[in-house]
């Protein structure tokens, strides 16, 4: 069975089955999965499970929801996809086994091979390389 890991406030790793069709993601107690972030909205994305296909739906949320580093309305998700809402990063894993809490941590915190630039309000211009910097802005232009 699909599940998605993320790591809680306390920095517990949470592994969460993708067992029903429907789930809900959001910051309001009422989600099936609950995300404690001040940018998540109330009712933020739904996981939806159409036989072996797993698709996350951004539920018009403010802050948008990005799946490998792009903004998406509805994406297929596929092993090893990381998923941001507001503050709160998860990772889709198409297998059946459990994880132990190290391999769970691993896959949450290995880096997408397909991650996209960081959207450049986010960007930090102070920690960040003075030419991959000049780079990316002559890039942008």
């Amino acid at each position: 069975m699909p599940k998605l890991i993320l790591m809680d406030g306390a920095g517990q790793i949470r592994q969460i089955p993708l067992a029903l069709p429907s789930i809900s993601l959001g910051r309001s107690p009422s989600s099936d999965v609950v995300l404690d972030s001040k940018r998540a909205s109330r009712a933020h994305a739904v996981i939806e499970t159409e036989g072996p296909k797993v698709y996350i739906i951004d539920m018009h949320s403010l802050n948008g929801t990005l799946v490998n580093g792009a903004l998406i309305d509805r994406h297929q998700l596929a092993h090893g996809d990381s998923i941001e809402i507001g503050t709160v990063e998860l990772r889709y894993v198409a297998m059946d086994q459990v994880l132990s809490e190290d391999e769970a941590l691993r896959l949450l915190t290995a880096p997408h091979l397909q991650a996209a630039t960081p959207a450049w309000d986010d960007w930090d211009y102070e920690t960040e390389p003075e030419d991959l910097r000049g780079k990316l802005l002559r890039r942008s232009h």
